[in-house]
């Protein structure tokens, strides 16, 4: 127990090298600002869904507004379409 409470004594005077150098300069440390809450972000973040899917050997290649994103699947799986929240549908196959 007597390792863990000098253990717990160092770690307390630890200082990263960045507050080191700013106690070294005689600067006080910057200071951070929160920008949002966790809900407030949550609640302005837009889906981000895909215009159009097309398979192009085992990438799917998805067009949104923001550009074109690419995910590797693996290629016993087809694309066959879209459901009705526009996803991808995928069949899989014998090879």
């Amino acid at each position: 127990m007597t390792q863990l409470v000098r253990l717990l004594e160092t770690m307390a005077d630890y200082h990263t090298p960045d507050e080191d150098f700013y106690r070294k300069l005689d600067v006080a440390l910057p200071t951070t600002s929160q920008h949002g809450t966790e809900e407030g972000i949550a609640s302005r973040l837009v889906p981000m869904m895909p215009k159009e899917w097309k398979l192009e050997g085992n990438q799917l290649i998805a067009e949104t507004e923001n550009g074109t994103h690419v995910q590797t699947i693996p290629t016993d799986y087809i694309l066959t379409g879209t459901d009705k929240e526009g996803l991808p549908v995928f069949k899989r196959i014998d090879i």
